[in-house]
């Protein structure tokens, strides 16, 4: 799930707690769950976004190590 759904999950979660489909327990139930799903998301964009500076900084090694 990317920020944008949770965004979206939990604009659909906070219209039904103010329309009283769901109750304050389960509307914090919710949330909490989506508390986790944020946290999942960025650890997968950082660790997405490390790799991909790992790669650059490899490259640039192995470019500079050719011309040494």
């Amino acid at each position: 799930m990317n920020l944008q759904e949770i965004e979206q999950q939990y604009n659909q979660y906070t219209g039904m707690y103010h329309t009283g489909d769901i109750t304050k327990e389960e509307y914090v139930n919710l949330l909490q769950g989506l508390e986790v799903e944020k946290a999942v998301s960025l650890n997968a964009e950082e660790l997405q976004y490390k790799e991909q500076l790992n790669m650059a900084i490899n490259a640039a090694i192995s470019a500079a190590s050719v011309l040494a």
